[in-house]
Order: structure tokens, then sequence, then C-alpha cells
């Protein structure tokens, strides 16, 4: 017998590279949320663990 796993949820994360703007969906691990009302977590991206911050409705790369 399997245990159940909750389904991931995938937020649009916002990179920018030179002038160029993509969106990426990733799951989104180990969010905070700190006393100035920021959300913050970390994503994979490119195998490489990032540092994101809630921007209105995406994620942005810190």
């Amino acid at each position: 017998m399997s245990k159940y796993k909750p389904r991931t949820i995938k937020h649009p994360v916002r990179l920018q590279k030179n002038n160029a703007q993509k969106i990426v969906y990733r799951t989104i691990r180990d969010i905070q949320q700190l006393k100035n009302s920021q959300q913050l977590g970390t994503v994979t991206i490119n195998k490489q663990s990032v540092m994101v911050r809630k921007q209105g409705m995406y994620w942005a790369v810190i």
C-alpha cells in the first residue's frame, strides 16, 4: 500500500537574463513569511537551487 502524497503546485517564476524575460513554472519549496509581509522560497532552476521572492502574481529570482 502506497503512502498518500499531496500533489505538487507549480508557481510561475520570472527569470531575467540580459534584457529578455522568461516565465517558467516550478515547485517552490521552503516558503517563509517575513515580518514585512514578503514571502521567500527556494526553487531549482537548471539543477541549481536559487532564492525567489513573491512579487504580485509571479515569483522573482533574488
